[in-house]
This record gives structure tokens, sequence and C-alpha cells, in this order.
């Protein structure tokens, strides 16, 4: 997983984190090899990042943010 190496963020975030990176790749139907989830992962920290920490919300924003609507 993506998140495991970052610094100064919790289990509850990690978690939080690792919901919405799944949630986002299923959506956008991105595989496990696929160089795509760099992409969603990075979205994911960079919203965190900023604050957010509901799922659905990082979700959302990730869509969003990824420019594929939600």
């Amino acid at each position: 997983m993506p998140f495991r190496d970052i610094p100064n963020v919790d289990a509850e975030t990690l978690r939080t984190m690792t919901q919405a990176f799944d949630a986002v790749c299923d959506r956008l139907g991105i595989g496990a090899d696929d160089p795509e989830r760099g992409e969603v992962a990075s979205t994911i920290i960079e919203l965190v990042s900023i604050g957010e920490r509901d799922p659905a919300k990082l979700f959302a924003l990730a869509l969003e943010t990824l420019d594929v609507g939600g």
C-alpha cells in the first residue's frame, strides 16, 4: 500500500486513505499493476495533507481532482 511510509499519519487516517484509495481504483477500474495508481495515491495524500479525513469525501474529491466525475 502506498501510504504505509507517510510520516505523521495515524493509523485511523491510514485506514481512511486506504479505503478511499481502494474505492477510487475500483470505480476507475485501475488494477494492481496500473501506473495510474500512483496518481490516485498522490491525490489522496494531497487531500489528506490539506485536512480532509472523511473517506466518502476523499473518494468524491479524488474523482473530481482526477477529472473523472463523481
